[in-house]
């Protein structure tokens, strides 16, 4: 039933009522109770019968703790505040905190005393769980009364009959753990004895709040505030519970809160005589909400039963609308009736702590991490997200897409082909349904939640049953869009496809095939490179398809490490002896720190934060740019980076750590997320002196600006102009977010260091906006390069290369000892591997020559080591997209005409791309020049080294230095995997001018000091 609700008399009467309603309900925070949690090893739980959908209470098992409810605490309990864990006290306590090592799988318990008020007799009373995991079963003063398995959802039982008012009451929830993961993956599920379980993160324990409701016997037990494509009208769907079963009958006053003000804007009265009813109610003059705005009300709803019993209840809500609409032939995203292009991130739900749920202070740094970088969305990526989360991004103003995580069923157990395979999909699918349908439930009031996603790389074609869970979802919240899949893989093009393309939209029953254009580019190229843009039609992203909505939901995976040393000193104030990363992060943060203050790198990076930050910085400027490319795209509806949060063993291609760090500077990123500023991209941004770039000039556009300008070009080198140009150009305006104002400019670029490129958009008098980019050049310089050279190169590589550099008088070396100051290696293997130390070559160095290992470098440095030469002591393969891997550098004379002091990034292209060979030296001699780190490796690396021998020296270079003097072919990946897309043109051929950054370090190393 619904019932449309005026203004006029109605507010006044309202007000009356509201004043004149003794509202019953009373609710207790237990959260921040003292609660103990210990640990029942000897609690059997491997083969339990589980219930998806529990029996009555009094039907149910009964487990108590081991050795009785005298047990508990526990004399090695730990105290503890909600939200908690068991990994967060107890990670490694069998002895192992690295890795997965420390996870502890079984039965624990949390207890805690509660004093119940005793103006509590008489009323109907509930203990209201945020969530838990895995398994709670709740008792109160020893009695069971709850059970429930559905990980990270609210959940709640009638406890009137168990607790005494007036008295110190104990609770207890028993908590079992059975499985979980430790990475990404939602797709691989875990037995529980005879049940197949929905995969989740393997932390245990009470995972949000935790309250006690006291109301009469009848009594308000949720309100859904529901958005309609009329910005100021929502449809509020009010259900009243009464366990006894006897009818409803009562009146309800609605009344509007504005939350800025605190004032009571709409007020009325109404019959209800059903469980569920609506009403609609219209607010003429309301403040949207959006991003920029989030305003925000409170829909207060006061019951008055027949009989006399009352309740209140408070929903907060925004006035918005979330659509997509056909623009011309352009499916485009529209939040209250402007278009909105989404900047996203996949957040896989690890946390600092306790690893799995976020303190309110954390919840509410991710949604400002997020708006410092200029991002407008932020997803929930393969787990169901958390309330405060939401809470913050309805405040701060940022949208939220939301998977429920692990609803994705293995394809060929869909039909059982017996009794075990029934069982297991029976249990299944229904845990799936209730996790699904709860999360709908109490998320659909939040304004900031605006796409419901099923599955994450789903490779099945769509069941029936995955139709049926997706319309009743849509049944319990029609107002947004449900997608069946984002995915990976080869989508079809202009055609239907209902693995990729299934979803539903707001108000509409119709299930959809097409319109809906989702893939996922998840792995990066490791650095911004130059062939990510070459002109207005071919670049990274660029797209001409208009009737889908274009939403690229994993893209350009880029690990770096965390802030470790912001992690490091949380650590420190909170306590070392808390949190299932802290041993990982104290020895990682250690080994960082001691290798930039034993080998001279203190002054390039003061700190550890400088370095990791820094690094940071690497992944940011990458997908800064390749946004820009999604936006002057203007076709492009969404760009999701991959990923949000690094934790410690995965995913650290994270733009945040764990602790919600920033691990980069945030310009990096949102300056190219602003609404309004000219682009300018350039074909090529490193090259040597004497070449010339092609710039390209285009307005991001989301403020309307439109006519005639005129846009300035100014081209600067160390504060000199080089270059100016005027240009008249038109701009469209309206819902053209990215347009081309100039191509085709000619740059040319005759000064060695960074050349910037700036352009201004006037109009009248007035500036419009400005943009620039940097070109960085090279002259390249062989004075110095030794006059008697020897190269060692069988392939004749390096020969070929000093010759068209202008270097000729070169010697080929076969054997013996060299004739001349500096031998340089390529293809060449050593020789006189036997057991003498002194071989003809080291010989020669020790008298005071120079061996620069060009190439072939593992096999040289093992024989140098042999020979007791280095401390050599391995290899370190460094890792690419979700793990990383990075190279720095110090102040060092091998770097004339380079950049020093500093993270290799787009400048150092042609050595820190993922597709170079990329590896890291275990020296432990010598002077590290060039530092290396991998993925979460409590180590730091050489990449180049100088050893001193004798009198003379080694240079030991592990960059793929090679690659820049001669023409390789791309290496081709699975599309799957998107690295082939962030790789697409990269140019390995020695013609390539970022190659000239490899190619002069080669040369400097020639050079006689």
């Amino acid at each position: 039933m619904k019932a449309a609700i005026g203004l006029g008399m109605g507010l006044l009467l309202g007000n009356v009522m509201l004043a004149n309603a003794q509202a019953t309900r009373q609710v207790l925070d237990l959260t921040k109770l003292n609660w103990s949690v210990w640990l029942d090893t000897a609690a059997k739980w491997q083969n339990d019968q589980l219930y998806a959908v529990p029996k009555p209470i009094s039907q149910m098992p009964v487990n108590l703790p081991t050795g009785g409810w005298a047990a508990l605490p526990g004399k090695n309990a730990q105290t503890v505040q909600l939200p908690a864990t068991v990994e967060e006290y107890f990670w490694g306590y069998n002895g192992s905190k690295f890795g997965v090592n420390g996870n502890y799988l079984g039965v624990s318990w949390f207890s805690t005393k509660v004093m119940v008020p005793v103006n509590y007799k008489g009323k109907h009373l509930r203990l209201q769980f945020e969530s838990a995991r895995f398994r709670a079963e709740v008792f109160v003063n020893r009695q069971l009364v709850g059970y429930d398995l559905i990980s990270g959802t609210p959940f709640d039982m009638d406890v009137t009959k168990a607790l005494i008012p007036g008295k110190l009451n104990d609770i207890a929830v028993r908590i079992t753990d059975p499985n979980g993961n430790f990475d990404w993956r939602d797709s691989q599920n875990f037995m529980w004895g005879d049940y197949r379980t929905q995969p989740s993160h393997g932390f245990g324990g009470i995972t949000g709040k935790v309250s006690l409701t006291a109301t009469g016997n009848t009594f308000i037990s949720d309100v859904f505030v529901k958005n309609t494509p009329q910005i100021n009208k929502v449809d509020v769907q009010v259900t009243i519970d009464n366990p006894a079963g006897s009818d409803v009958k009562g009146t309800c006053v609605l009344s509007v809160k504005d939350n800025s003000t605190g004032k009571i804007v709409y007020t009325h009265s109404y019959q209800q005589t059903e469980k569920e009813q609506s009403y609609t109610v219209e607010l003429p003059n309301a403040k949207p909400w959006d991003v920029e705005h989030p305003n925000l009300y409170t829909m207060l709803v006061n019951w008055k039963g027949a009989d006399g019993i009352t309740d209140d209840f408070q929903r907060r809500f925004g006035f918005r609308w979330f659509e997509v609409k056909d623009v011309n032939g352009d499916q485009q995203f529209y939040l209250n009736n402007k278009r909105i292009v989404l900047r996203t991130s996949i957040s896989w739900g690890f946390w600092g702590g306790n690893g799995i749920a976020p303190s309110d202070a954390l919840a509410h740094k991710q949604v400002a991490d997020a708006k410092a970088l200029g991002l407008n969305m932020l997803n929930f990526h393969r787990t169901i997200g958390q309330t405060n989360v939401l809470d913050a991004a309805d405040e701060l103003g940022l949208l939220y897409f939301e998977e429920p995580g692990g609803n994705q069923y293995p394809d060929n157990l869909f039909n059982p082909k017996n009794e075990a395979e029934k069982k297991q999909t029976d249990f299944y699918l229904a845990a799936r349904d209730q996790k699904f349908f709860r999360m709908v439930r109490r998320d659909r009031n939040h304004p900031s939640l605006v796409i419901y996603n099923m599955h994450n790389e789903r490779g099945a074609q769509p069941q029936a049953i995955d139709r049926e869970e997706m319309m009743t979802g849509h049944k319990l919240d029609n107002s947004r869009i449900i997608t069946y899949n984002s995915s990976n893989g080869p989508i079809k093009q202009n055609e239907p496809d209902t693995r990729f393309k299934l979803h539903l939209f707001p108000y509409d029953d119709k299930f959809y095939d097409y319109g809906w254009f989702d893939q996922h580019h998840a792995g990066g190229p490791g650095v911004y490179h130059d062939n990510l843009y070459n002109n207005p039609t071919n670049y990274a992203k660029y797209t001409d398809h208009k009737d889908e909505i274009i939403y690229y939901g994993e893209e350009g995976a880029i690990g770096t490490p965390p802030r470790l040393q912001l992690i490091r000193d949380e650590i420190l104030r909170t306590g070392v002896n808390r949190g299932w990363e802290t041993d990982t992060y104290l020895k990682w943060y250690d080994a960082y720190d001691g290798f930039l203050k034993k080998n001279g790198f203190s002054k390039a990076f003061p700190n550890v934060d400088s370095l990791t930050r820094k690094m940071g910085n690497v992944a940011y400027y990458y997908q800064g740019r390749v946004i820009e490319n999604v936006r002057i795209n203007n076709i492009i509806d969404g760009y999701a980076i991959n990923g949000w949060e690094s934790m410690k063993q995965e995913n650290h291609s994270g733009v945040v750590d764990d602790y919600r760090n920033l691990k980069g500077d945030a310009a990096l990123i949102s300056r190219y997320n602003k609404p309004l500023y000219v682009a300018v991209k350039l074909n090529h941004k490193v090259m040597p002196v004497g070449g010339t770039a092609v710039a390209d000039f285009f307005i991001v556009n989301e403020k309307n600006i439109n006519g005639d300008a005129e846009l300035e070009i100014k081209v600067m080198n160390q504060g000199h102009v080089l270059m100016t140009k005027k240009q008249q150009v038109k701009v469209s305006g309206g819902t053209v977010y990215g347009e081309l104002l100039l191509k085709g400019i000619q740059v040319p670029v005759n000064n060695a260091g960074y050349t910037r490129v700036s352009a201004t958009l006037r109009q009248g008098a007035s500036t419009v906006c400005t943009g620039d980019d940097d070109i960085f050049a090279v002259k390249l310089n062989t004075q110095g390069v030794d006059k008697r050279l020897i190269v060692a190169d069988t392939t004749g590589l390096i020969q070929s290369y000093l010759k068209s550099a202008g270097i000729s008088d070169i010697k080929s070396y076969r054997s013996g000892k060299p004739d001349g100051h500096v031998l340089v290696i390529g293809a060449y293997d050593p020789t006189q591997t036997g057991n003498p130390l002194v071989t003809d070559i080291l010989e020669w160095v020790n008298n005071g020559n120079t061996l620069v290992i060009a190439g072939n470098t593992e096999k040289w440095a093992t024989h140098l080591a042999k020979k007791e030469a280095m401390d050599f002591r391995g290899i370190q393969v460094m890792g690419t997209s979700w793990y990383g891997g990075n190279y720095f550098v110090k102040d060092s004379k091998l770097f004339d005409g380079l950049p020093q002091s500093c993270v290799f990034n787009w400048e150092y292209q042609c050595l820190a791309a993922y597709n170079k060979n990329r590896i890291g030296l275990r020296m432990m001699s010598g002077e590290t020049i060039v530092g290396a780190v991998s993925d979460h490796k409590q180590e730091v690396y050489s990449a180049l080294s100088v050893i001193p021998h004798g009198r003379g020296k080694i240079i030991l270079n592990a960059l793929d230095l090679l690659s820049c003097i001669k023409a390789v072919k791309t290496e081709k990946k699975a599309e799957g995997d998107g690295e082939n897309a962030s790789m697409a043109g990269f140019d390995n051929a020695a013609a390539n001018p970022a190659n000239i950054v490899g190619q002069q370090l080669l040369l400097n190393m020639l050079k006689t000091n």
